[in-house]
C-alpha cells in the first residue's frame, strides 16, 4: 500500500519564501508536506510534474540556513516540502498547479491501493478454493480407503 501525502495548512506568515538572487522578482517558495513521501508517491509526482513546464521540484534542505541553493531540479525529488519558483504575479496560480498536482497523486494512489486490494482478494480466494478442492480430494481418498481394495493394482499375468 502506498500511503497519500497532502500539503500542510499554507500560513502566509510563517511560510518560507526567499528571493533568488539570480533572477529579478524571482522568489524560491517552499511549500510544506505532510510527511516524507514514499519512493512511488515521489515517482508518481514526479511524472505528473513532467507533464507541466514549470520548474517544482520536491527537496531536502540540509537545514535552515541561507541562501537556499537553488535545487537541481532532475534529482531533486525528495524531502518533505514541494518547492517552486515563482514570483507575486504567478504565486497564487502556482500554488494552485502544486495542490492540482498532489490531487492527482493522491487519486492515482486510491486507484493503484484499490487495484492492488482487488488482486489480493483474487489471489486469497484462489488460494481458499485450492485449498477446498484439496480437502474435497483428501475426502474422496478416505472413503475408497484403503486403495488397495478398491484398485487392481496386482500383477494380473502371475498365476495363482
Amino acid at each position: 500500500m502506498i500511503e497519500k501525502t497532502n500539503l500542510k495548512a499554507i500560513d502566509p506568515e510563517t511560510l518560507k519564501i526567499t528571493k533568488l538572487s539570480t533572477e529579478e522578482d524571482t522568489f524560491f517558495v517552499e511549500l510544506p508536506l505532510d510527511r516524507i513521501p514514499q519512493e512511488d508517491w515521489q515517482e508518481l509526482f514526479e511524472k505528473e510534474l513532467k507533464k507541466t513546464a514549470h520548474p517544482l521540484a520536491i527537496i531536502t534542505k540540509p537545514n535552515d540556513s541561507f541562501p537556499i541553493v537553488e535545487p537541481n531540479y532532475p534529482n531533486s525529488l525528495q524531502g518533505d516540502t514541494i518547492s517552486i519558483i515563482t514570483n507575486p504575479k504567478k504565486l497564487q496560480e502556482d500554488i494552485k498547479l502544486v495542490m492540482q498536482l498532489v490531487k492527482t497523486v493522491n487519486n492515482r494512489i486510491d486507484q493503484h491501493n484499490k487495484e492492488a486490494n482487488e488482486q489480493n482478494e483474487k489471489e486469497n480466494l484462489k488460494t481458499k478454493n485450492d485449498k477446498e478442492t484439496i480437502r474435497e480430494m483428501r475426502t474422496l481418498l478416505r472413503k475408497i480407503h484403503p486403495l488397495s481394495k478398491h484398485f487392481n493394482i496386482h500383477n494380473t499375468d502371475a498365476q495363482p
